[in-house]
């Protein structure tokens, strides 16, 4: 269904294992309690890393993901396609762009 969810959000991934098994992953609040909080503390640096807690949700989530690596699957993927489309800024998009390219802090790092 997605690509790397863990890099998005736990509770991103506790969406798409509900949208699976909501018999199995019903709670979206218990799920939190248990990996987001412990994970988003041991992220912000107030707690330590907790190898119970990653092991955890590694065992839960193990069987229901299949990991590929991209020289495994490129063959298989089209040709990649890229189209560039132009549209004009509105009039407040123009004068916040226009400001901040007049700030010398903008020039200094474009030079």
């Amino acid at each position: 269904l997605t690509g790397t969810p863990l890099q998005n959000s736990l509770m991103e991934l506790w969406s798409l294992l509900h949208f699976l098994m909501p018999y199995i992953f019903r709670s979206r609040k218990e799920f939190s309690f248990w990996f987001e909080n412990p994970m988003n503390d041991m992220i912000e640096g107030n707690t330590a890393e907790n190898a119970s807690v990653i092991g955890r949700l590694h065992g839960i989530i193990r069987p229901f993901v299949l990991r590929r690596l991209k020289k495994d699957v490129e063959t298989q993927m089209p040709g990649k396609y890229e189209h560039i489309v132009k549209c004009q800024l509105s009039r407040r998009q123009m004068l916040m762009y226009e400001e901040f390219m007049a700030r010398s802090s903008t020039r200094n790092a474009l030079r």
